[in-house]
Order: C-alpha cells, then sequence, then structure tokens
C-alpha cells in the first residue's frame, strides 16, 4: 500500500529534510543536482504545504510534491527559475495574488529505485490538486520539462504564453525547454474528464483508499490523508 498524506511544511520539518534527500538523489540521477530551485529554504516557509508518498509497510518515503503560496515576500520558484530570462513573471504572479491569491505546483519526484512504475507521480499530481480547494487560492502556476508537459497539460494547465519565447525557457540547462503554465484549480476549466473525477473525489473524500492499475499492469492500493489542519491566512506584500 501506498500512503499519500499531506501537511504544512513548518509543522514537520524532519519530513522535510527526509523529502528534500530524497528529491536530491532524483536530481542527482538527472545530473541537475545544482538548479537553483533546490534547495530546502522552503521548509522554513509557512506558506508551504507538502504531500509526501509513504510505503505503508516500511515507511520509506517515495517521492512527494509541494504547493507554495505567493505572498509577496518569498518569491515562488517559478519566479526564481526563470525571473532572469524574463522579469515579467514578477508581474504576473503578483496580478494573479492579488486577484484570488495564486501558488505553485512544484518540487515533484518520485524514487524509480524504492517505486518504479508505481504510478506515484500521477497520483501525487492529483493529490496536490485536490488539497487547492483547503487553501487562499484561485490560480496556480508549474514549470515543467518536456517529458511532464503531457500531464500538466491534461491536468488543465495552459501555457503562459506571454513569458519567455511563448512559453518558452532553456531551463535548467541547454539540454532542457521548461514552460511556465497556469491554471485555475477549483474551476478545474481545462481538466481531463477522468483527472476532473479523481481530484473531486478526493476533494469529496481527503480519506479515500482505492485500487489503482499501475503501468506495470499490476493493483497497488493507494490511501490518502490530504486534510489540512492548519492553513496560514496570506496577505500578499506589494
Amino acid at each position: 500500500m501506498i500512503h499519500l498524506r499531506a501537511f504544512r511544511a513548518v509543522d514537520e520539518k524532519e519530513s522535510c529534510y527526509k523529502y528534500a534527500e530524497g528529491h536530491q538523489k532524483v536530481l542527482e540521477g538527472f545530473n541537475l543536482a545544482n538548479i537553483s530551485t533546490n534547495n530546502v529554504s522552503w521548509a522554513d516557509n509557512p506558506n508551504v504545504y507538502v504531500v509526501m508518498a509513504l510505503d505503508s509497510h516500511t515507511d520509506d518515503i517515495l517521492g512527494g510534491i509541494r504547493i507554495q503560496i505567493a505572498d509577496g515576500r518569498v518569491p515562488l520558484p517559478v519566479e526564481d527559475a526563470v525571473s532572469h530570462f524574463d522579469p515579467k513573471v514578477h508581474e504576473m504572479v503578483e496580478h494573479y495574488a492579488l486577484n484570488g491569491g495564486t501558488s505553485e505546483l512544484c518540487g515533484l519526484w518520485n524514487s524509480r529505485a524504492l517505486a518504479p512504475n508505481a504510478g506515484i507521480t500521477l497520483n501525487l499530481v492529483v493529490a496536490g490538486m485536490a488539497l487547492c480547494n483547503q487553501l487562499p487560492i484561485t490560480s496556480i502556476f508549474t514549470i515543467v520539462a518536456s517529458y511532464t508537459l503531457k500531464i500538466a497539460r491534461r491536468m488543465g494547465f495552459q501555457i503562459e504564453t506571454e513569458l519567455g519565447n511563448n512559453g518558452e525557457f532553456v531551463y535548467p540547462n541547454s539540454n532542457y525547454i521548461a514552460r511556465v503554465l497556469s491554471m485555475n484549480p477549483l474551476t478545474l476549466e481545462h481538466t481531463f474528464n477522468i483527472f476532473r473525477d479523481q481530484i473531486l473525489e478526493l476533494r469529496e473524500n481527503p480519506f479515500l483508499e482505492k485500487t489503482v492499475e499501475i503501468p506495470t499492469g499490476d493493483n497497488i492500493v493507494y490511501s490518502h490523508d490530504l486534510v489540512i489542519s492548519n492553513v496560514g491566512k496570506i496577505k500578499y506584500e506589494v
């Protein structure tokens, strides 16, 4: 069984450090350990929320994803990543933040060593999106490489074509093209029906336990605890 559990980062710093250690190992496997957003400073940010995937039997961390809410003090990871290419990203984040609150879905990783082909990546994204109705936001950004663009588009993210080269950036190095996308996570307007149904099901029952067929054809039970008990208020500082 794989357990997906959500919490506010500052409430469980030790868990955050273990998350960051696992993420570091994955990035090292892609020779990306030195990218600008690879740090654990987010563990001290009261506006960061985490979903971790755990092996229910061993308690090993198998992957994770984060949501960081923009507060005008700590830049979103997407701002740190692309602002030197296109500083307009700061204005865009501020606009969304002042019109309903904004955030970023970031830090997605899963351990290929501990749980290959277990469907963790997709289930983490669904769980992260399911959390959004508990948070003071009406929009969410993400930045993705080409190999995860399909997932982002199916979740309902739309490319922000006003940034960079029609939404594209050479990032984190010359081997990769990244894209900045955004969406309304409450309306799920452009989300594929199959994923919209899964997100809404988790919002209706954040303790859902379900059997998932993974790419190998096997079945894995996923359990959830996606209730955030300590959501902070946001006042965006201009």
